[in-house]
């Protein structure tokens, strides 16, 4: 029983299993609505109920072996910024967490094998390249050091991810266009960087010395740019592959629904600029928006002039 206490703190500590399974499921959802508009006449949004809720559980445990990852990845920050974690307090080893990883995995390829073998193939690639990021974390100064740097090689965890949950739609038998399809990947990921690049953008003076922040290197009212310049990118493009589908999307509820992230993303920069006397970041806002964004896709499919049946 004791290994299973220490498990629990340690999952119920560092992956919330009420926010990470409440996103598992907004997240496919918002990548398969989104897909919608790109599947033949009369397709269904997705595959069978037993291939999305393996689908769903894989995704919940492979993002649980990154966050495992993660921990032992960030151990020497995590000892200046984050002192209370299971890792630096010791109540949970390294080879514990080895331990973890391997449960982990072998759960990961039994339900991605429901999938079918290109999801048993990209969960093992996304699992393989999140333990080469440690083994760079580990090796590589230049990596360990520029967050821009390091942002553009750890996003292919997301990207692999959301490609993991794309095979969905081509796992009924019929897929989507390429072209689009990747238009809509590509989206989801720079709505995920909007979050990503708010959350850790604080004003200058604010910022603790050593801490990783995008806002260090070129100041926040510039990482802050960049951040919204990303979400109304992925607006745009999630709009363009709308409109070009020939699958009867409902074109003025589309893009209506697409400026509700919009709106959250002004929100956030003019509450960053409101609070400028105090320590501040856009995440919670740039969060809401990534939400809301994920929200539209999932939405999606009932915009259509013909609504399609989710599952196939």
């Amino acid at each position: 029983m004791r290994p299973l206490r220490a498990f629990w703190r340690f999952f119920s500590r560092r992956f919330p299993a009420l926010r990470y399974l409440a996103y598992v499921v907004l997240w496919p959802a918002g990548v398969l609505g989104a897909l919608a508009p790109l599947r033949p006449a009369g397709a269904a949004v997705g595959p069978g109920v037993a291939k999305q809720v393996c689908a769903a559980l894989a995704l919940f445990v492979i993002l649980f072996f990154m966050r495992a990852v993660d921990e032992v990845k960030d151990l020497d920050y995590d000892r200046e910024f984050h002192p209370d974690r299971p890792l630096v307090t010791g109540e949970t080893d390294a080879a514990t967490i080895r331990f973890y990883l391997a449960g982990a995995a072998a759960a990961a390829v039994a339900l991605s094998a429901v999938v079918g073998p290109a999801a048993v193939v990209t969960g093992v690639a996304i699992m393989a390249y999140s333990v080469f990021l440690l083994l760079l974390e580990r090796t590589s100064e230049r990596f360990r050091e520029s967050v821009w740097g390091n942002i553009a090689v750890t996003i292919q965890l997301k990207t692999g991810l959301i490609c993991y949950l794309a095979l969905l739609a081509a796992s009924g038998g019929t897929g989507t266009p390429p072209l689009p399809t990747a238009l809509v990947v590509l989206s989801f990921l720079l709505a995920y960087l909007h979050w990503e690049i708010a959350r850790k953008t604080v004003r200058a003076r604010f910022a603790l010395p050593g801490e990783k922040l995008y806002s260090t290197a070129c100041g926040a009212r510039w990482s802050l740019g960049v951040a919204a310049v990303l979400m109304v990118t992925a607006c745009f493009l999630r709009a363009v592959v709308a409109l070009k589908a020939d699958a009867g999307a409902v074109r003025p509820a589309t893009l209506a629904v697409l400026a509700a992230p919009l709106a959250l993303v002004v929100w956030g920069v003019i509450g960053f600029r409101r609070r400028g006397e105090a320590r501040h970041t856009a995440g919670g806002p740039a969060f809401a928006a990534y939400l809301a964004f994920l929200a539209t896709g999932a939405v999606q499919p009932a915009l259509m002039s013909e609504a399609p049946p989710w599952f196939g």
